[in-house]
This record gives C-alpha cells, structure tokens and sequence, in this order.
C-alpha cells in the first residue's frame, strides 16, 4: 500500500531531504515550540486566515481547501482558488525568488485540483511581507518530468546515502542540532 505524502514536504525536501525525516522526529516527541523558530512562526501567522477562512468572504473563493493526488499519492491544503479567475495561489510570509520547491509544491495542489473536477488556469505565489505576486506557467512537459523525478526522490530517499549539504542552507536549519553533517562541519 503505498503511503500518501504531504504536498509541504515537496518544498521542504528541496531545501534539504533530511529535513523531514528530522521534522517527523520533533513532531512526534515535542511541541512546535520546541523546535520551530521565528521564520516557521511567521510563516504560520501569514497562513491563519486562510486556514481559518477568514481571507475572503467571497463565495466563488475558496480557501484552505483540503486536496488529494491519486495519480502522486499527494495530500494537503491549497490557500486559495479563486474560481471567477480559475486562479490558485500560494501565500507565502516572504519570497524574494521563485525557488523550484515554491513552483512544485504549486504544481502538487495544480494537480491534485485538476483530478478533483476544478479548472486551473493561472498559477501565482503571492508574499504577503512584499505585497507581490510572482506568477507561474503552467507545467509544461518538461516541468512535469522534473515534478515526477522529486516525487520520485522524496519516496526512495535515504539517510544512508550519499548527501551532498549547503553550509548556508545548514547554517540556517532549524535541525541542524541532530544533523550529523552539520555537526561535523563545526569540527
């Protein structure tokens, strides 16, 4: 039987594949205060009034809709789609650039719309800090290889490979208490 993943873990994967293994770790044996820090929090203020339907009073906008992937075996919520436009938007606290985790995490709630019956015709990111929106093409042939080989790697990756870190990204990770690697980097 084969498991569903989170759509969130798309962009988390693609900041680093170890994090969600050391995610579902904090999350089963502490609280999130223990281990989320000041951007993780943000983010989550940025998200409340989607979550709680508070974002829009319009009927023809739906917001914090639970959606599925059978075809990726994919599960999350999307923030909002605004079916007047047949527009799906990605809120994020801050986005200085479109990073390829941002447009495949976008792509999964694409997809999983598309299967549900609803018409998607626009993708956009919007970062509430900046007040902008960053439009997104639909995937084309290429971008859906490149959708399917992450998905791909997310449901074969092991701790036990090679891995291959960046001291920024590690420098910056709120796990990077229980990485071995970045632990041995600070020797």
């Amino acid at each position: 039987m084969e498991t569903y993943l989170c759509i969130t873990q798309i962009n988390d994967f693609i900041f680093c594949p170890r994090s969600i293994y050391f995610h579902n770790i904090y999350q089963q044996n502490y609280g999130e205060d223990m281990y989320q820090q000041t951007p993780q929090k943000i983010g989550q203020a940025a998200h409340q009034a989607v979550d709680e339907g508070h974002y829009s009073s319009r009927r023809d906008v739906l917001q914090g809709l639970t959606v599925y992937s059978e075809k990726y075996q994919l599960l999350g919520k999307i923030d909002t789609l605004d079916l007047s436009t047949e527009e799906l938007i990605e809120r994020k606290y801050s986005v200085t650039r479109v990073y390829d985790g941002f447009r495949y995490q976008l792509y999964a709630q694409y997809f999983a719309l598309l299967e549900m019956g609803y018409e998607v015709k626009h993708l956009k990111l919007y970062s509430k800090k900046s007040n902008k929106s960053y439009p997104i093409l639909l995937p084309d042939n290429n971008d859906i290889a490149e959708f399917e080989d992450v998905i791909n790697q997310i449901r074969t990756f092991s701790l036990e490979e090679p891995f291959s870190q960046n001291p920024n990204k590690c420098h910056n990770c709120i796990y990077n208490t229980l990485c071995d690697i970045y632990k041995e980097d600070l020797l």
